[in-house]
């Protein structure tokens, strides 16, 4: 495959084309990089799946909060964002738990 001469080229040659091509798809190489979802997206998606608007929620808490400079926002949105997911989970098992 890379220009050598030996019989296990042969061997590998014999398989076929499509034989290499699937074992290449199999193996979920690329010579792209793999996109990666932020954090962030992935709170806003777990949040919409829930039936929430996630940017509904960030504007809520920056009207409600008190005035201040933030370094980094999107770790500020994360955390929000993060403490609004857990309070819908537990507002959620609550519902589900019948009392004894």
């Amino acid at each position: 495959m890379m220009g050598h001469k030996i019989s296990t080229y042969h061997v590998i040659n014999m398989k076929g084309t499509e034989y290499l091509r699937n074992i290449y798809r199999s193996s979920s190489l690329s010579i792209r990089p793999k996109t990666k979802t932020s954090k962030l997206d992935t709170l806003k998606t777990l949040i919409k799946s829930l039936g929430y608007d996630p940017d509904q929620i960030l504007i809520k808490e920056a009207l409600t909060t008190p005035h201040r400079t933030i370094i980094n926002p999107e770790n500020n949105d994360i955390d929000i964002l993060n403490r609004i997911l857990r309070e819908m989970i537990i507002n959620e098992a609550q519902k589900t738990v019948k009392p004894t």
